[in-house]
């Protein structure tokens, strides 16, 4: 009847320890990510955007969205195979807002912005109350 509580005692006492193996596991790969970069210039009438694509892990569509202000202008969908340079051109109408959305995979990876956006005005300062002010 003895060596029951014992080897309940010794179960007990190897579970406050480590009990897998190995106790560093191994290190993972960092996954391939795509890394895009580019700037908006404008051209006159046009606006060239400037894509430099760093990172291309595999062939895949890169996606192109032009907004002028909150509307859709140009969608353009473009298959790239390796890392590269692309230069295209966008309609621009000086004054107003233009947005490019890079997505990849559904997913919006760049936004590059071109003018000024159309903020509203700030409000006007509080006018001071009645005998306000006025006091020596």
């Amino acid at each position: 009847m003895r060596p029951l509580p014992a080897l309940l005692l010794l179960l007990l006492l190897g579970g406050c320890r480590y009990t897998f193996w190995p106790l560093i596991p191994p290190e993972a790969p960092f996954p391939e990510r795509v890394q895009v970069m580019g700037r908006l210039e404008p051209e006159g009438a046009t606006a060239r955007a400037v894509l430099q694509l760093r990172r291309w892990p595999e062939p895949n569509y890169l996606e192109l969205r032009w907004y002028q202000g909150d509307t859709l202008i140009d969608e353009r969908s473009i298959w790239v195979e390796v890392p590269q340079q692309l230069e295209l051109t966008f309609p621009y109408a000086e004054g107003e807002l233009h947005r490019l959305l890079v997505v990849v995979e559904g997913r919006p990876l760049l936004q590059l912005d071109l003018g000024e956006p159309n903020l509203p005005p700030p409000p006007a300062a509080p006018s001071p109350a009645p005998g306000a002010g006025s006091e020596n």
